[in-house]
């Protein structure tokens, strides 16, 4: 009849409104997209803080890992035998080397770049403001 309210109107209206909430709190627990791609490495022990140069033992941030605010000359005194990635998430360049005491090849790192695997073995480093960099 028309301009009455019965309980099947009531439940009605209840149920879609239950039903337009349950599916604005599950698609508000989807991604809204692709997840964008992240420049840390996946493994627990690759996070590196941040105003910090990290060296890690293997590429792709794997591995034992080195954390540095001024350098080393060598970084088997952290318990790495050499480097094979690195991490600037400083605000400056730094500089590793392929022989302790900042010998060897030398390969500059820029700031904040994010993981970067070096393609050979590194054994000491300083950020740029140090005089051998």
């Amino acid at each position: 009849m028309p301009g009455t309210h019965s309980e099947r109107d009531d439940m009605r209206k209840f149920l879609t409104v239950g039903a337009v909430v349950a599916a604005t709190a599950a698609a508000a627990l989807l991604p809204a997209g692709p997840a964008a791609p992240s420049s840390a490495p996946a493994s627990a022990a690759a996070v590196c803080a941040i105003d910090h140069f990290c060296l890690y033992e293997f590429s792709n941030g794997t591995g034992r890992r080195g954390s540095y605010v001024k350098g080393t000359d060598d970084v088997k005194r952290q318990n790495l035998p050499s480097a094979r990635s690195a991490w600037n998430r400083t605000n400056e360049y730094w500089c590793v080397w392929s022989k302790d005491d900042y010998m060897g090849t030398r390969v500059i790192i820029q700031p904040n770049e994010g993981l970067k695997d070096l393609r050979g073995d590194f054994r000491s480093a300083l950020p740029a403001s140090a005089i051998h960099c």
